[in-house]
């Protein structure tokens, strides 16, 4: 998602490209995408927001629900006129990965100067005052003004930058899974929006996506002590328990999930100095982030615009752009990630702080959640003037 809006964005540029995708094929697998208001105007700029505006699912409401108890803990509407009136107009989206993919693909292509090389895993560089080698694992060589790393949450460049850092691991597993609606029970067809159940050491979550005719369903769940792999019997026997204390839609969605696909979920620690001269990391490998806030592909598509505008400003520099873009991104994606980490434990929270939780967030209003969202949501300025010291 990374590589391809930055190639996109800096192709809109007019400058050239070379997108290395250690995939053999970009958009052959996923599932689905959450997408804020604030990410539209991104998708503006790149020229596909009435691509993925058409592609996406528009859910009329995120709601929060206690897993056991069925209690509304939060209900956020995405479709009234103080939502519109509050984000510009803007929408929240929900998008099946491949789709996306697809729609910034064919902007790609359209580009003469962006060019695609797959199966390309790139583990190291070396550059000089002239330019950039970046070095493919199997012994490739692609030359460059600069290199951007958009290459994740396990990202091998990032290691090179900072090789004392390593991702955080949160000790909790995702099964995701995409199901026709005519396979699922009424139970989960009777909401239409975002919807999460929460408990002790899990959450599951799932919505409607492709105008309503698949269901994209994730499971979260906290290894539990002495379970190494989630093919453990003492796994198993973990989710049944929980399925056994949950309210029927909770148990219902878990009893679809395919337990032995998972995802280890891990994040970053906030970390200055994304750039060494002409390389700059972008996206997760810049700011992983826990996925509690759905911001994930939204920053970075926010990174790839401003970068493309910062390296398309004649006045500066690779260098001083790059230096530009951490200026202009470091504290709002660390604001991501750490806060990201608290809602977290109030997701999955048991015991007395889940009836502290629950009366917080029971006792505030709409209006308040939205303005504790105002920060996230209302777009970034994209002028190259307001780059402030960080």
């Amino acid at each position: 998602m990374a590589g391809l809006s930055t190639a996109l964005a800096l192709g809109l540029k007019g400058l050239p490209v070379q997108l290395l995708e250690q995939a053999d094929q970009i958009g052959a697998i996923g599932y689905g995408v959450q997408m804020g208001p604030n990410v539209v105007p991104m998708l503006r700029a790149l020229g596909v927001e009435k691509e993925v505006v058409e592609a996406s699912y528009l859910p009329p409401d995120i709601e929060l629900l206690d897993a056991y108890t069925s209690e509304r803990l939060t209900h956020l509407p995405l479709k009234t006129p103080a939502f519109l009136n509050r984000y510009q107009g803007l929408p929240y989206l929900a998008i099946h990965r491949v789709d996306l993919h697809e729609v910034l693909l064919k902007a790609c292509a359209k580009l003469p100067h962006v060019h695609l090389n797959q199966s390309t895993t790139v583990i190291d560089f070396e550059q000089d005052h002239n330019g950039v080698r970046a070095m493919g694992s199997e012994g490739q060589v692609f030359v460059g003004r600069a290199l951007i790393a958009a290459d994740g949450l396990r990202s091998k460049l990032r290691a090179k930058l900072h090789p004392e850092d390593s991702p955080v691991e949160s000790g909790y597993v995702a099964h995701r899974c995409l199901l026709p609606m005519s396979q699922l029970p009424d139970v989960l067809k009777s909401r239409a929006g975002v919807t999460m159940w929460t408990g002790k050491g899990f959450h599951v979550i799932y919505y409607p996506l492709r105008g309503s005719s698949v269901l994209n369903m994730v499971l979260v769940v906290q290894l539990p002590q002495g379970v190494q792999t989630v093919s453990d019997q003492a796994y198993a026997d973990h989710i049944e328990r929980i399925k056994s204390e949950v309210s029927e839609p909770a148990r219902a969605a878990m009893g679809h999930m395919d337990l032995k696909r998972r995802w280890a979920i891990a994040d970053r620690e906030p970390l200055r100095g994304w750039s060494d001269k002409r390389v700059t990391l972008l996206g997760d490998s810049a700011h992983a982030t826990l996925q509690s806030f759905a911001q994930g592909a939204c920053m970075a598509m926010e990174d790839s615009v401003v970068l493309a505008e910062l390296l398309g400003n004649s006045a500066l520099d690779v260098q001083e752009a790059f230096k530009a873009f951490e200026k202009k991104r470091f504290l709002r994606t660390a604001r991501v990630q750490l806060q990201s980490r608290s809602l977290w434990e109030d997701f999955h929270c048991g015991g007395h702080w889940a009836a502290v939780r629950t009366a917080r967030f029971t006792e505030q209003k709409t209006e308040d959640f939205f303005r504790c969202l105002d920060w996230l949501w209302t777009p970034i300025d994209l002028s190259l003037a307001q780059v402030k010291g960080a």
